[in-house]
């Protein structure tokens, strides 16, 4: 029996967590798998502050006693295991960022050695590939067997809220989303970039 265990950075149990649990669905069709998906936002994690003593005495001396002992224990158990993140602003979330700013200490004397990684992004819109690189990068640099991570799209539609909140500001007929003057060349380059991006939109939704 293998044990898989998938750590996740949103705090929303949606697209990000979603693609975790298809996977892991489809791994346990293949054979005998146990797993357990970590959702980050349930456990305490404060943010480094850089001082150093994971890396000049030993991780045991971290100043914050909080969740990270544990989690870690959670990946030295497992067989193989997965991070997933949805894609904020070009990077990793927040709470992936403090976890893996957490593991820094591990680049320095790598420990999970024979245990496999890939990773999940979760994007609306598009830099999620770069993402996956970076947390291949981290399970490389952690001496798993890294599998190349996957990303994927799933744009939100917008809901009435955020219409009603583009069109009291008017967004919609206005140029840019404040008050500006754009010449000929920026429209045309606008209207082609929304253009595009429309019909990416269709395709992935099955349109034509």
């Amino acid at each position: 029996m293998k044990r898989v265990t998938a750590f996740v950075g949103s705090a929303r149990k949606q697209h990000t967590y979603a693609a975790v649990r298809q996977l892991l669905d489809n791994l346990r069709s293949l054979g005998e798998v146990e797993d357990e998906i970590i959702a980050l936002s349930d456990y305490r994690l404060n943010t480094c502050r850089g001082c150093r003593l994971c890396f000049a005495k030993g991780e045991e001396f971290c100043p914050f006693k909080d969740d990270r002992d544990l989690l870690i224990e959670k990946m030295r158990s497992a067989d193989g295991v997965i991070f997933a993140s949805p894609n904020y602003s070009f990077q990793v979330s927040a709470l992936m960022k403090i976890f893996l700013d957490r593991l820094g200490f591990v680049f320095h004397r790598p420990c999970f050695f024979g245990k496999t990684f890939t990773s999940i992004v979760a994007q609306g819109i598009y830099g999620g590939d770069r993402i996956v690189s970076y947390l291949d990068f981290v399970g490389n640099g952690s001496s798993f067997n890294t599998v190349k991570g996957k990303c994927f799209t799933a744009l939100e539609p917008m809901t009435e809220r955020h219409y009603r909140y583009y069109t009291d500001k008017c967004w919609f007929e206005s140029d840019y989303f404040y008050l500006v003057r754009l010449g000929a060349l920026k429209k045309l380059t606008g209207g082609l970039f929304d253009s595009v991006q429309a019909r990416m939109t269709r395709k992935r939704r099955g349109g034509s």
